[in-house]
């Protein structure tokens, strides 16, 4: 019996974010960190990376994998590039006018313990187990190797987001204030946020 070795890629994506259209998730931990963020008006100063990459981006390194094989495995992993840190989407808010100030971890985790505890309600009051433990530690991303998938797109013609930039953000802020998840932003903004057309809708399992 003659045996056949096929192709095979193996896909590592971190986080993916919702594509172009910007609909996405309102239960991800990144934007109930974002909610819990503008509700407690702070953000903790974290330099961590965070792999936030654009699904459309991901979907095009999943259609070349399966025409354009290097080997018989192939591990694709799939990193933002520029990558971007928590500082930088935090950055973001105070851009678009969201009334938030920067602050160290510790003092953010006090104040964030001391919120919920006076009124019951935050966006990160399901994940207050993990978000005040250690938050710079356990937010740590791998170093990963996108050495296949630079080659694979390399050749690759098109266009397409391969971050959450400051713009992308923008877009999503304001979807998800279109949504009724976020609140406007009430301060002074740099940039105004995008104006998008359509219905939103929130996705997810809570809109809180």
């Amino acid at each position: 019996m003659a045996i056949h070795k096929l192709p095979v890629s193996i896909l590592c994506p971190f986080i993916e974010t919702s594509h172009a259209r910007v609909v996405t998730n309102t239960d991800d931990f990144i934007w109930r960190l974002v909610k819990g963020c503008i509700q407690l008006k702070l953000v903790p100063d974290i330099g961590n990376t965070v792999n936030m990459v654009p699904v459309d981006h991901v979907a095009t390194i999943t259609a070349l994998s399966g025409v354009t094989p290097t080997s018989d495995v192939t591990v694709l992993h799939v990193t933002a590039r520029p990558p971007i840190t928590f500082n930088d989407l935090f950055a973001s808010l105070i851009i678009y006018g969201y009334d938030v100030t920067t602050c160290e971890y510790v003092v953010w985790r006090g104040k964030l313990e001391q919120h919920v505890l006076e009124v019951q309600d935050n966006a990160l009051f399901p994940l207050l187990h993990f978000v005040l433990d250690d938050l710079p530690r356990s937010t740590r991303a791998a170093e990963l190797d996108d050495t296949n998938t630079q080659a694979l797109l390399r050749h690759k013609t098109a266009s397409s987001k391969r971050s959450v930039d400051q713009e992308m953000a923008g877009l999503y802020f304001a979807w998800l204030v279109n949504a009724g998840f976020l609140e406007k932003p009430s301060g002074h903004a740099t940039v105004p946020l995008p104006t998008l057309v359509g219905v939103a809708k929130a996705v997810g399992r809570s809109g809180k």
